[in-house]
């Protein structure tokens, strides 16, 4: 006699589990784009409710990045350990208590503690996320599924600020903390009961590198906040360069300590594997170069054109737009064609978009914006895709997880550096000029000297990026045909 399968076992079983399991995913990666987004928008917002300047509240989202960062790596290597499924639901759960805690702080202090415990949970989901998506289609489908993931990242980036600013103007800021945190409840009970089982048996002696986690999470930290302290700091200060190099020197300690240690959090010989170690740093040029688009946009659109925020907003959006549309696709032909000349093809994207933005003046049209951030969206979408393929592909499926981790490590990193960079030319410039190197007060109807020096050291940091993807498309052209 045949027993009937449960509801949810029909699922699991079915042929189409992969659809249900990638909309399952979906939820939870979302999730962590809309909270990132809602959370810029809402800085204004909170800074007026707890009477703070704004810089003083943007450490939320510094703080929220640097504890995701320095966790990334632990998060995907325990998940290799235990179970990638165990660590994707617990970050639910610690993310949605995380956002809870937000929604009812009384005091900037319980606002800043609950989005440090909220990095925890998201570094679980985002650590997890793209080897999870991976895994539940074929491996001859790997670009398909990666495709789908950064579509996902880009109908967030779409919705996100659509929504958070909806929340926001009818229901005030803490709405955006109270939502997400039920949303993660829905994206944990999904994924609970759809998500199949990878749960690891362990041995009685549970076996992880715990000192390598310690280290790497403090070396990471502090690189990071030195990175970050270009543009606040003189680049010279211990706040900036003392700072890179203790992050320098304790992620050489780690590197040391991981070559030592039997069972390492990051194996250090995957970097003598050509493929994957030409893969990361040719993703980490081209995020460099995307992101300073991404960072140095919002302050010409709103201060050189004088654009108000909600169309900067629009206008803005058509990068994501076309990362949405078109990752899937570039996922697919990647499993086709190979994953080389197509993401080479990205990063040219990306580059042309680098150098025709470079080009922007006062008089620029919408027009010229839009088709420089569109072959900038694109670019990404074209390129992401296949560089995650290629990098997946060339080490053993086991170590997925904590490949995952580093990708997503390399992403935070470089959008840091992006920033850094960008905004040490813009201010370098304005100081040669003899100006205030401050990028908050500039306004073309009050100096147009101060104007003109802002555009030049803006269109250098445009230029930059551009020869930076140029870099990634020479590393790029270096790795095998796949």
């Amino acid at each position: 006699m045949k027993i009937p399968l449960s509801p949810i076992s029909k699922i699991t079983e079915s042929r189409n589990y992969k659809w249900y399991a990638y909309f399952t995913i979906s939820i939870g990666i979302g999730l962590s784009v809309i909270d990132q987004s809602g959370l810029n928008i809402a800085i204004p917002v909170i800074s007026k409710d707890f009477s703070l300047d704004i810089p003083t509240v943007q450490w939320l989202i510094l703080a929220y990045i640097l504890t995701t960062s320095a966790l990334f790596l632990p998060m995907g290597r325990l998940a290799d350990t235990i179970g990638i499924k165990n660590i994707y639901l617990s970050g639910f759960i610690i993310f949605g208590i995380g956002a809870l805690l937000a929604g009812i702080s009384t005091s900037f202090n319980m606002l800043m503690f609950a989005k440090i415990f909220q990095g925890f949970g998201t570094a679980c989901i985002q650590a997890n996320a793209m080897v999870m998506a991976t895994n539940i289609f074929p491996e001859k489908e790997r670009g398909r599924a990666l495709g789908l993931y950064v579509s996902i990242i880009g109908m967030g980036a779409v919705l996100g600020p659509v929504i958070a600013g909806i929340l926001i103007d009818q229901f005030g800021w803490r709405s955006i903390f109270f939502s997400t945190s039920f949303v993660s409840i829905i994206a944990f009970l999904s994924g609970f009961f759809l998500l199949k089982s990878d749960s690891k048996t362990l041995s009685e002696k549970f076996s992880f590198d715990w000192i390598g986690a310690l280290i790497s999470s403090i070396a990471f930290i502090v690189l990071l906040l030195g990175i970050t302290n270009v543009h606040r700091y003189n680049f010279f200060s211990i706040e900036s360069s003392g700072l890179i190099v203790l992050g320098i020197l304790l992620i050489s300690l780690f590197i040391l300590w991981e070559t030592k240690v039997n069972n390492p959090m990051l194996r250090v010989d995957f970097f003598k594997v050509p493929q994957f170690s030409l893969g990361i740093v040719t993703r980490l040029l081209t995020f460099i170069s995307f992101s300073s688009t991404m960072f140095l946009m919002p302050f010409y659109l709103i201060q050189v054109l004088e654009y108000k925020t909600n169309l900067s907003g629009l206008l803005l959006i058509s990068s994501a737009f076309f990362m949405a549309i078109i990752s899937p696709f570039s996922g697919r032909l990647s499993d086709k064609f190979g994953t080389k000349w197509i993401s080479m093809l990205g990063i040219a994207f990306i580059s042309l978009s680098a150098f025709i933005l470079s080009n922007l003046t006062i008089n620029s049209s919408p027009i010229l914006i839009i088709i420089g951030l569109s072959i900038s969206g694109a670019g990404w979408a074209v390129f992401s895709a296949p560089n995650t393929s290629a990098i997946m592909g060339s080490l053993p499926i086991e170590n997925r997880s904590v490949i995952s981790a580093l990708l997503q490590l390399t992403r935070t990193t470089a959008n840091l550096i992006s920033i850094a960079l960008s905004t040490l030319l813009i201010t370098l410039t304005m100081s040669s000029d003899g100006f205030n190197a401050d990028l908050s007060s500039i306004n073309p109807s009050e100096n147009l000297n101060v104007f003109l020096s802002f555009t030049n050291g803006f269109s250098s940091a445009f230029i930059m990026a551009g020869f930076i993807a140029l870099i990634g498309i020479l590393l790029n052209s270096m790795m095998k045909k796949q």
